[in-house]
């Protein structure tokens, strides 16, 4: 798991700025005075569980919430302070509207494409 974080992590650190900077620009349904983990990290645990093809929630919360990757995460986003529970993540998706989150991978792509990088 490790391993294929640092190599993941490598490419995403090209790629996840200017994604992360429209994912941050969702509305987030949550109470703010509830809230504990921003939008950010909320969409950053949701891509790594996609990225690492993570079959159910209740292995998510084993695999990813492990000090060692915690430790290897904060060398990119130091603002990271623990990972979100599964359930949690579970909660926002259910309450926010998704397709923004898919407006703006497309939105990515289209820039990739523009750029000749892809």
């Amino acid at each position: 798991m490790q391993q294929r974080t640092e190599k993941i992590l490598d490419v995403y650190r090209q790629l996840l700025p200017g994604l992360l900077h429209k994912l941050a620009r969702i509305p987030d349904p949550r109470s703010p005075k509830k809230v504990k983990h921003q939008m950010t990290i909320m969409m950053i645990y949701g891509i790594l569980m996609f990225v690492f093809q993570m079959p159910s929630r209740r292995e998510t919360n084993q695999e990813m919430t492990g000090p060692r990757l915690l430790k290897h995460l904060q060398a990119v986003f130091p603002e990271l302070t623990d990972m979100p529970h599964q359930d949690t993540l579970c909660r926002l998706l259910e309450k926010m509207d998704v397709d923004q989150i898919e407006i703006a991978y497309i939105d990515m792509l289209r820039h990739l494409i523009y750029k000749k990088k892809i």
